[in-house]
C-alpha cells in the first residue's frame, strides 16, 4: 500500500501536466470568441460568404439560404479565386446555422484549431509538453494566423493545412514508436497535403511542406542523428518524393498559366495575375514582418539560436525537428517569394513553423540557456522599428489581411496607434529583462550592498566630477523653475520668462531629470532581482514544477499583447471596415417602409442587416440620384470616397445651406446618409466643418477677392478645439481657418499655403485645400468654405509680432489677387502675435 501511494502523482503533478493542455483549450478559444463581434468586410468577406451561400444551396441543399434579386446559381471555376476547400466549409457552416457572419467564420476557426493542435502534436512529440504549449501560444496570437482563422478570406485554411501536413510527415519520420503509430501520423500528413492541395495548390500546397520535410529529414540523416532504420527511411524517401513530383508538375503548369493570364488553375491555387506594381523577392519578408507583429521581432534572434542545444547535444529528435523548421520557413519564403512578381503577395502560410521556432527557442531559456542581452536587445529593437513603421505608415497594419487596396481609416489611428505603443513597449521590456540572465538558483537577489555600490561607482567616477557636474546641472534647474515661478506671478519678468512649450516642460520638470538618471540604474535592478528570486523558486523542490521559467515568462509577457491584438485592437479595426454598424443605424433610425440603397454588391447581403428589403443599384450615379429624388425618406450606405460628390449634389438640389445628413460616421471610411433630418437627429457630416451653413464672423475679418471666383471673408488662428486665440506660442499646435465665399465656378485644381513671416523667419504652411476632402469642381456659387489647417510654429519663432500672407497656387502660378491688400499675390491677412 505505501509503494502504491508513492506512485499517485500529487496535485501539483495533476496541475503541471493539465497546464499545457489547458494552454491549447485557451489558444483554441481565442480563435472563436470574437468571431460574431463584427459584420461582414465589404466586399471582400461579402464575396466569400456570396460563394459559399450559392455552394450551400447546390450542394448542401440550402434552398432557404436563396434570396431575391441576386446570382443564386453554382460558381464556377473562374468566380473562385483559390481552392474550392475554404469556400466549402463555409458553406457548410451557412448549411448548419444559417445566413449569418459567425456561420461562415466557425468551420475556419475550426480550421485554425486542428492547425494547433498539429502544432501541439508536433512539438510535444519532439521536444517537450511546455514547448508544445509555448508555440501554440505564439501561433495562436501572431495576426496573420488568428486574422485568417476567423475571416472569410480563406487562407487560414492553407496555413491550418500546412501545419496538419509539417506534423503528421515529421512525426511519421522522427518519432521513434510502433509501425502503426508511424503510418497514422503518415495518414494525417497526407490530410494535410490534400488540404493544401485543394485550398493553394500543388506548389503551395503540396511541395511546400513535403519537400521541406522530406529535406529536413535528409539533412538529420546526413548529420548523423539517429539510426537508419527501413521504415522511416523509406517514409523518408516517399516523403521527399511527393515533394520532388509536386514541385515538379507545378512548375509545368505554372508555365501553362503564363500563357493564360487572368485565368484561374485550380491545381495551382491561383491564377497568373501580375501586379500593377511588381513587388520585389523581399515582399513576402515586409508582409511577415507586419502580419507576425509582435512576434516578428522574435523570429530573426530565435531563427539564430535555433541551433544551439541548452543542455548538451540536441537529441535525433530534435536535430530533425529543427531541420525541419528550418527547410520550410526557407522553402517557404522562396515560394511565396517567388510568386509575388506573377501573382502577387499572397498570404504566406507557412506561419506555423515559424511560431514553433520562437516557441523552442524561449522554452530553451527555461532549459538554462546562456542568457543573452543580444536576443533581447535585437528583438527590441526591431520591434521598436516596426512599431515606427505603423504610427508612419498605418496602412501596413492591413497587409495582414493579405489584401490590396485596403485604406486605413482615418477614426482609429490615434487610439490604435497609443494602444500599440504602450503594448509594444511593455513587452518588449519585460521580455528583454526575462532573457538578460541565465537562470542561477544561487545569484543573489536584493543584496543591499550590489545597490549601494551603484551610488559608491557614481560618487567616486571621475574623482568625484561627474556627480559636482550633476549636482550643478540639478542647481541650474531649479533655478530655470524658480525663475518661470516668479515671472508668472510679477509682471515685470513676464517677458523674459520662457514662453515656448518646451523651455515650459524644461522649466516645470527639468529639476527631476537628474535625480531620475541617478537612481534609474538601481530601479531596473529591482526587475532583475525579481527574476533572479523566480529562479530560485523554480528550482526549488517545493515548486512542484508549477513556476514558470523565463523563457516561459518571455512567451506569456508578448502573448498578452498579441491576445489583446487579437480579441481587441483587429476586431475594433474590423467594426471600421465593415458596414455593419450602418446598418444598425438604419434600424434605429428608419420607419416602417422607409428603404435603404446599397452600391453594387453591398446589396447582397444587406436584407440580413438592414431586416428588410433592400434597394441595390450598380454604380453610385444611379444611386445618387435615387437617394436625392423627391418624395418620403429614404437611406444609402456609401464609403466616404463618395460622400463629396454626393454632397455638392445635395447642394445644388436640395439645399445650398446644408450638407447632406450623414447619420452614422463610426468610421471614416463607411457612411450612412439620408435625404432627410428629422427633428432632434444630429448630422455626423465630417464635410460639415469645412462647408458652413451660415456668414462666418472671423477675428481677422478681410475684403479680398481671387481671380474673380473667391471672396476672402477673412481667417482665424483657433486651439483644436475651434476656439479662436488672439496670440499663439512656438510649439503648440493650432488651426489656421480661411473662410471664403464661392463667386463664380472655379477652374483648375489649386493648393493653399499659408506664410507667416517676420525677424527673417518663415513658417510655411502649405497644404491640400480642404484636406483634399473636397475638390474645387465641386464649389458652388454661394457655398461658405472654410479651409483648416494645422500649424505649429518652430522653436526658434520668438515673441514678436509677425505679418501672415496666404493664397492658393498651383506649380509655380498663385490664383491673382484682384481685390484686396496683396503682396505678389499673397493676400496680406495682417498680424499675428507670437509671445
Amino acid at each position: 500500500m505505501v509503494e502504491s501511494a508513492r506512485e499517485r502523482p500529487t496535485w501539483a503533478e495533476r496541475i503541471a501536466d493539465v497546464a499545457p493542455l489547458l494552454v491549447l483549450f485557451v489558444a483554441c478559444l481565442s480563435l472563436v470568441i470574437p468571431i460574431a463581434g463584427y459584420g461582414i468586410w465589404d466586399p471582400h468577406e461579402l464575396r466569400s460568404i456570396d460563394l459559399a451561400r450559392r455552394i450551400s444551396v447546390h450542394w448542401f441543399g440550402g434552398v432557404d439560404l436563396e434570396l431575391g434579386g441576386v446570382v443564386n446559381a453554382l460558381p464556377t471555376r473562374g468566380e473562385v479565386d483559390r481552392g474550392e476547400l475554404p469556400f466549402t466549409s463555409m458553406a457548410v457552416g451557412l448549411r448548419l446555422f444559417g445566413l449569418s457572419a459567425w456561420a461562415g467564420r466557425l468551420p475556419l476557426c475550426v480550421w485554425g484549431m486542428l492547425g494547433l493542435v498539429a502544432t501541439y502534436l508536433l512539438v510535444s512529440r519532439l521536444a517537450d509538453r511546455v514547448a508544445a504549449a509555448l508555440s501554440v501560444l505564439v501561433l495562436a496570437t501572431m495576426p496573420l494566423y488568428f486574422v485568417h482563422a476567423r475571416t472569410m478570406l480563406g487562407d487560414g485554411v492553407t496555413m491550418a493545412s500546412l501545419a496538419i501536413a509539417l506534423a503528421g510527415l515529421a512525426l511519421a519520420l522522427f518519432d521513434g514508436v510502433s509501425t502503426g503509430r508511424r503510418l497514422a501520423w503518415l495518414a494525417m500528413g497526407i490530410l494535410g497535403l490534400i488540404a493544401g492541395g485543394f485550398t493553394r495548390g500543388l506548389l503551395l500546397g503540396v511541395a511546400v511542406p513535403a519537400l521541406a520535410v522530406g529535406l529536413g529529414w535528409l539533412i538529420s540523416l546526413l548529420a548523423g542523428a539517429g539510426r537508419k532504420e527501413p521504415l522511416p527511411t523509406a517514409l523518408g524517401c516517399v516523403v521527399l518524393g511527393i515533394g520532388a513530383v509536386a514541385t515538379l508538375l507545378g512548375l509545368l503548369l505554372l508555365g501553362r498559366a503564363f500563357d493564360r493570364p487572368e485565368h484561374y488553375f485550380a491545381t495551382l491555387g491561383f491564377g497568373y495575375s501580375p501586379p500593377t506594381t511588381l513587388p520585389t523577392f523581399d515582399a513576402v519578408l515586409q508582409e511577415l514582418g507586419h502580419g507576425l507583429f509582435p512576434w516578428s521581432a522574435l523570429v530573426p534572434p530565435a531563427l539564430a539560436r535555433l541551433s544551439l542545444a541548452p543542455r548538451g547535444e540536441l537529441d535525433a529528435r530534435g536535430v530533425g525537428l529543427r531541420s525541419t523548421l528550418v527547410m520550410l520557413v526557407a522553402i517557404g519564403v522562396t515560394a511565396w517569394g517567388g510568386l509575388a512578381p506573377y501573382v502577387g503577395v499572397l498570404p504566406f502560410g507557412a506561419v506555423a513553423p515559424l511560431a514553433v521556432i520562437v516557441g523552442l527557442a524561449l522554452r530553451d531559456f527555461d532549459l538554462d540557456a546562456p542568457g543573452s542581452r543580444v536576443f533581447g536587445m535585437f528583438a527590441g529593437a526591431l520591434a521598436i522599428l516596426l512599431l515606427a513603421d505603423f504610427r508612419n505608415f498605418p496602412e501596413e497594419l492591413l497587409s495582414v489581411f493579405g489584401l490590396a487596396g485596403l485604406k486605413f481609416p482615418e477614426s482609429f489611428r490615434e487610439v490604435g496607434s497609443a494602444f500599440l505603443a504602450l503594448g509594444t513597449l511593455a513587452s518588449v521590456a519585460l521580455l528583454f529583462l526575462a532573457t538578460l540572465e541565465r537562470s542561477k538558483a544561487d545569484a543573489p537577489a536584493f543584496d543591499p550592498k550590489e545597490y549601494l555600490g551603484w551610488f559608491r561607482t557614481l560618487r567616486d567616477l571621475w574623482n568625484g566630477n561627474l556627480l559636482f557636474g550633476l549636482l550643478v546641472v540639478e542647481a541650474a534647474a531649479l533655478g530655470f523653475l524658480a525663475f518661470d515661478l516668479l515671472g508668472q506671478r510679477i509682471p515685470a519678468l513676464e517677458r523674459f520668462v520662457t514662453r515656448s512649450e518646451l523651455g515650459r516642460l524644461g522649466a516645470a520638470w527639468g529639476f527631476v531629470l537628474v535625480p531620475v538618471a541617478v537612481i534609474l540604474p538601481a530601479v531596473l535592478m529591482i526587475p532583475r532581482d525579481l527574476f533572479r528570486l523566480l529562479d530560485r523558486a523554480r528550482k526549488s523542490p517545493r515548486s512542484f514544477g508549477l513556476v514558470p521559467g523565463r523563457g516561459s515568462l518571455g512567451v506569456v509577457f508578448a502573448a498578452l499583447f498579441g491576445l489583446a491584438l487579437s480579441l481587441f485592437y483587429y476586431p475594433a479595426l474590423a467594426e471600421q471596415l465593415s458596414p455593419q454598424e450602418s446598418y444598425e443605424a438604419f434600424r434605429r433610425f428608419a420607419r416602417k417602409g422607409e428603404p435603404l440603397g446599397m452600391i453594387a454588391a453591398s446589396g447582397t447581403l444587406a436584407p440580413f442587416y438592414a431586416g428588410r428589403g433592400v434597394v441595390s443599384f450598380r454604380g453610385p450615379e444611379e444611386a445618387y440620384r435615387w437617394l436625392l429624388e423627391p418624395g418620403g425618406r429614404r437611406f444609402l450606405v456609401l464609403r466616404s470616397d463618395g460622400l463629396a460628390s454626393l454632397n455638392s449634389r445635395y447642394r445644388s438640389r436640395v439645399s445650398k445651406q446644408s450638407n447632406v445628413p450623414i447619420l452614422d460616421a463610426h468610421s471614416s471610411e463607411i457612411l450612412l446618409a439620408s435625404n432627410q433630418l428629422r427633428a432632434g437627429e444630429r448630422s455626423e457630416n465630417p464635410l460639415d466643418a469645412f462647408l458652413l451653413g451660415s456668414e462666418p464672423h472671423p477675428t481677422h475679418p478681410l475684403d479680398v477677392n481671387l481671380g474673380d471666383q473667391l471672396d476672402v471673408l477673412g481667417w482665424d488662428v483657433t486651439d483644436l478645439d475651434d476656439r479662436p486665440v488672439k496670440d499663439v506660442v512656438a510649439q503648440r499646435r493650432y488651426r489656421f481657418v480661411i473662410y471664403y465665399r464661392v463667386v463664380q465656378r472655379i477652374s483648375g485644381v489649386w493648393e493653399t499655403f499659408v506664410h507667416i513671416d517676420g525677424f527673417q523667419r518663415r513658417f510655411n504652411g502649405d497644404h491640400k485645400t480642404l484636406d483634399g476632402r473636397y475638390a474645387f469642381a465641386l464649389w458652388q456659387v454661394g457655398d461658405i468654405i472654410a479651409d483648416r489647417h494645422d500649424i505649429e510654429l518652430e522653436p526658434n519663432f520668438t515673441p514678436g509680432t509677425y505679418e501672415v500672407y496666404f493664397g492658393l497656387y498651383s506649380g509655380n502660378r498663385r490664383l491673382p489677387v484682384k481685390r484686396g491688400a496683396h503682396h505678389e499675390d499673397r493676400v496680406r491677412g495682417g498680424p499675428l502675435l507670437v509671445r
